[in-house]
């Protein structure tokens, strides 16, 4: 136990016996007194006599005069830490908060229940490290199994890491592991135009070597061209999709795993709104060989693009070439179940060109969050916010198909979908921000030829006067 205590302006530790008395066999330890303010003028002195200067000058002696500051430098004074308080409240002023969005394209708000930070901001789990010790990390390397294990579900895969970085980077680590299961022959990367921009710039930077073994497959409308993909993947030794993709538009899987399974190439997808597996079959189902997505929307609030988290499942023949970290289920001494990090160890991500993965940690904390908001809701739960994300998108579509006479995009969607007007869509999103609401994200800002297309997000938050007043905002740009 510990004790602490004020003494000299400072805080120091003292141990405490277990019969409440101090132990005095550590009294010449515990005069190391651990401080929480500033050192004084008698600090710096015994600091500097124990290593032997004079002068804080001598210290830096060694730094050239050219390269030191000859004045002070020009710092606000400081502030107390209520004025700290009504500097930045007064900061926040300067960018109002919408008073609804619905913008979505990759990052999606949902209603995250208020167990979820209260028990992800307990201390023991505030560690950016991954636990490779695992008798005093039993209880974050369980919750990491229990994710891998809903994240299996899911997906419809046997197997899953412990998360990685976002759903972009997971994507292009799947796209590696592809190449590496395939020998890296001379077969071309088939990736969907349909696929979020952004990814596509994280792909190509994470397979810069394989750049011109990249093709870009064509659309339909505003799906992968069947008949494109159906020419090219013969020559193929990874095919690439994203279902939703960027236009919230769903591809039709069951055709895609017809021709892979006719061919040699590898399928990997992409996701990214999770929340579509609890109306749609996971991407495992219909044979597809890499799983990827973003986690965000389980658990991590929409704050300027983050926090967020990567899904990475697969099967477990690849056991041996996953990327980021995996936990196992085992017993210890006394046959009491324990968890470990298992079938790799840390040097296998630091050996350059023959890693599975540069990935040397995993996203534990926003990964946690997504575990206990899935937990929390739990099959039927999770089933039934997908559920209101559809009607809401759909009632939303319908109505604005039926009272404006805008084009409504006619595939099928999950909870996002496009429309067009007449005019650059960026314009839209500016009137509606001047009027306190995002409308949407102008897909311009991502290609010039969508300049015109607009894509709107639609979930459990959002309320029916809400979705009426943004069709009747819409109705100004027929």
């Amino acid at each position: 136990m510990i004790a602490t205590e004020a003494a000299t302006g400072t805080f120091r530790e003292r141990p405490v016996s277990p019969k409440g008395g101090s132990t005095a066999s550590s009294e010449s330890s515990v005069e190391a007194s651990m401080k929480y303010i500033p050192q004084g003028k008698d600090d710096e002195k015994e600091l500097l006599k124990a290593i032997g200067l004079k002068s804080t000058e001598e210290l830096f002696s060694n730094i050239p005069s050219q390269l030191r500051i000859k004045k002070p430098l020009d710092y606000p004074r400081a502030q107390s830490e209520i004025e700290i308080r009504q500097t930045f409240e007064n900061l926040s002023k300067l960018s109002p908060v919408p008073s609804v969005s619905f913008a979505g394209c990759g990052v999606y708000s949902h209603y995250i229940p208020s167990i979820v930070p209260q028990i992800q901001g307990r201390s023991e789990f505030a560690t950016a490290y991954t636990p490779y010790q695992p008798e005093i990390s039993q209880g974050l390397l369980q919750a990491i199994f229990e994710y891998q294990t809903l994240a299996c579900q899911l997906t419809e895969c046997e197997l899953s890491n412990a998360s990685v970085y976002d759903g972009a980077t997971a994507l292009a680590e799947g796209v590696l592991m592809a190449l590496r299961l395939k020998k890296k022959s001379e077969g071309k990367i088939l990736v969907s135009q349909s696929i979020h921009p952004f990814y596509q710039e994280v792909l190509r930077s994470y397979c810069t070597v394989f750049e011109d073994r990249i093709q870009m497959l064509p659309l339909e409308g505003d799906v992968l061209s069947l008949k494109a993909l159906e020419q090219n993947i013969e020559s193929a030794d990874v095919v690439v999709t994203q279902s939703p993709n960027i236009f919230g538009v769903i591809e039709n899987y069951s055709a895609v795993s017809k021709l892979v399974k006719n061919s040699k190439a590898f399928w990997v997808t992409s996701t990214m709104e999770p929340f579509a597996w609890g109306v749609l079959r996971g991407p495992g189902a219909f044979g597809a060989h890499i799983v990827t997505g973003e986690g965000q929307s389980f658990g991590n609030a929409a704050y300027l693009g983050g926090s967020s988290f990567g899904i990475f499942a697969t099967r477990n023949e690849y056991l041996r070439n996953l990327p980021g970290r995996l936990v196992g289920e085992t017993v210890d001494q006394k046959n009491r179940r324990s968890y470990v990090l298992t079938f790799a160890t840390r040097e296998q991500f630091i050996r350059r060109d023959k890693a599975t993965s540069n990935i040397c940690t995993n996203q534990n904390l926003n990964m946690l969050a997504g575990l206990i908001h899935l937990a929390t809701l739990g099959k039927k739960g999770f089933r039934e916010v997908a559920v209101q994300n559809l009607s809401r998108s759909e009632y939303l579509k319908n109505k604005i198909r039926s009272e404006t006479k805008l084009k409504v995009s006619s595939a099928a969607t999950f909870n996002e979908f496009t429309i067009e007007s007449r005019e650059d869509a960026s314009r839209i999103v500016e009137a509606g921000t001047q009027q306190g609401f995002i409308p949407g994200v102008a897909l311009g800002s991502l290609r010039s030829e969508w300049s015109k297309k607009l894509s709107i997000h639609a979930n459990e938050l959002h309320d029916l006067e809400q979705m009426n007043s943004l069709v009747r905002f819409l109705k100004s740009y027929e």
